[in-house]
């Protein structure tokens, strides 16, 4: 049985139960008492039974709005019977949830995100250019290999740079015979270079002059991002506070939420199960748990 703490003076008014028969079912369930009354010719069995159909009358009857009557009911619910509760919770109350887990989990989970979905996140608090300047050199270098950087596109944003900054960059690795050419002339030697000889170039800049460059590109192809692993863009976001991490997910919608929360233990998803709203879960009683129902005793 579900031992529900119930306010008598509505089941006595509203039911036209009297008290002394009310101890009399202490021990006995709802469709207990619904048949006992239904027995003694009392209108009180219909009146119960309805409202055991009745998302409104139900919350008043269970008192469900008392989080402690709800937690007693959801722990009698199984594991996966649990998780059918998490997609009718708030997306604030699916965030309360995550401040169960520890910095290192919740980051390892955001990484198991869509890149997408990710970015939105660790660009509420950073920026693309501090992503890159921590990411590390082997990783960077790797980045400028990948087929999916295209050289034109390289190409593309050494031609938007102001002469004195495409300079500064071809004087790093190639000294003062680049100083005397025109930025045309420039452009020209980079473009006759040798792919290889041009991907080593890149991976050869100052790492100020990579960053630029690396943000030059995914802002004209935002797809390149999923070219980075999901640990480097998270990267920034391990030296912040718990809470300032979760602050940065409430862009998440509850779909990516919910199977975080799903990996909380029973005990702790019970708590946060009992954060849905009280006629919400009436309703899913009655639908999907007539069984649970027919445990609650008065």
């Amino acid at each position: 049985m579900i031992q529900l703490n119930l306010d008598l003076n509505y089941l006595t008014q509203y039911f036209n139960i009297n008290t002394h028969r009310l101890n009399e079912y202490s021990s006995k369930s709802i469709e207990e008492i619904i048949e006992l009354e239904a027995q003694e010719g009392n209108q009180a069995a219909h009146l119960i039974a309805s409202a055991m159909k009745n998302p409104d009358k139900l919350v008043n009857l269970l008192l469900l709005l008392d989080p402690k009557n709800r937690y007693l009911i959801i722990t009698n619910l199984s594991q996966t019977d649990l998780k059918k509760l998490l997609p009718y919770l708030e997306q604030e109350d699916l965030l309360w949830g995550l401040r169960y887990f520890r910095v290192d989990k919740i980051i390892e989970m955001l990484n198991k995100l869509p890149t997408e979905q990710i970015m939105r996140v660790v660009l509420q608090r950073f920026s693309l250019k501090d992503i890159f300047l921590l990411m590390p050199q082997e990783d960077i270098d790797k980045f400028f290999e990948n087929p999916e950087v295209e050289r034109k596109e390289v190409m593309k944003y050494f031609e938007s740079l102001n002469p004195a900054d495409l300079e500064r960059i071809l004087m790093y690795q190639f000294g003062n015979s680049i100083k005397d050419k025109t930025q045309e002339e420039q452009l020209s030697f980079l473009e006759s270079m040798r792919d290889r000889d041009f991907t080593k170039m890149l991976q050869n800049m100052e790492r100020y002059d990579q960053v630029g460059l690396m943000i030059g590109l995914v802002k004209e192809k935002p797809e390149l991002m999923e070219q980075i692993s999901p640990e480097n863009i998270t990267r920034p976001m391990r030296v912040m506070e718990k809470q300032d991490i979760l602050n940065c997910m409430d862009v998440l919608d509850p779909e990516f939420l919910i199977p975080m929360v799903e990996e909380l233990p029973p005990d702790l998803l019970q708590v946060v199960a009992t954060q849905i709203d009280p006629r919400v879960f009436a309703q899913i009683l009655i639908n999907d748990f007539p069984d649970v129902l027919s445990k609650i005793a008065l």
